[in-house]
């Protein structure tokens, strides 16, 4: 039974939270210990009058990333001492990537977030399992890799990789032109353009046709991914490291 106090029993009053939603009081023993029934069925406990009152209270399944992404019910923390977690981060920079309609960033165009991940709590766990003591924050989580062609973030695809190996896997399909990746027409040649991360500049050499340019580019743009997997092999993961040894650059990449 509810205690007895100065306090009004408010049982069974129903207030509209400021997200919009319709919550009711099931159950009160006192102004620090409400329990809230929303709309949807779902039950909480422990909450303050005063912020059910104000309508400060907070539906955990309400899309407040992008319309899409809800923060869920579990251990993962959105921030601690009023700073936002990693997790939380790099969870809603994904979203801002793929549905934020960020102009400045075609690579992204028609990528999506499986719906697993809408859920944050989901995409917190996968985040602490696969985040490693030597990673900071010039790792990148990428999609990319593991799958040649992916748009779809989600558990299977996608991985964390230091910033070199990630921008080696950058294709900017609005900076190519008419002819396959690595080469640029010139004059009547065709020059074969592959940065090289291992040092300053670009590798560049002069072809007869196009195919000639493009074999060239294909040669050492492989064989710079391979000498980076060997460089960061005992940080990457395996499949990552297997991925990066067999990895093909194709004429229609």
């Amino acid at each position: 039974m509810p205690k007895k106090g100065d306090f009004k029993n408010r049982t069974g009053e129903k207030y509209i939270t400021n997200e919009g939603y319709e919550i009711e009081i099931i159950e009160c023993f006192g102004k620090d210990d409400c329990t809230i029934r929303f709309s949807d069925g779902n039950i909480y406990k422990n909450i303050f009058f005063v912020a059910i009152k104000s309508g400060r209270i907070k539906n955990p399944y309400h899309p407040s990333v992008c319309g899409i992404g809800y923060i869920g019910v579990g251990k993962h923390l959105v921030s601690f001492n009023s700073v936002t977690t990693k997790e939380y981060d790099s969870w809603q920079r994904m979203f801002q990537r793929c549905y934020g309609n960020r102009i400045d960033l075609p690579t992204y165009k028609n990528a999506t977030i499986c719906k697993e991940w809408y859920n944050f709590q989901n995409f917190a766990q996968w985040y602490k399992e696969n985040w490693k003591p030597w990673m900071d924050e010039k790792w990148h989580l990428d999609k990319d890799i593991l799958v040649k062609g992916n748009k779809i973030y989600s558990p299977e695809n996608c991985c964390f990789v230091p910033q070199e190996i990630n921008k080696l896997f950058i294709i900017s399909n609005s900076k190519r032109g008419v002819f396959p990746i690595g080469v640029v027409k010139q004059g009547d040649k065709f020059t074969s353009q592959c940065r090289n991360f291992f040092k300053s500049g670009r590798y560049i050499s002069l072809h007869s046709t196009v195919e000639e340019a493009f074999q060239a580019y294909k040669k050492t743009k492989e064989c710079y991914i391979k000498e980076m997997a060997e460089l960061w092999r005992d940080k990457i993961p395996k499949r990552v490291y297997e991925t990066m040894i067999n990895y093909k650059v194709e004429i229609t990449d």
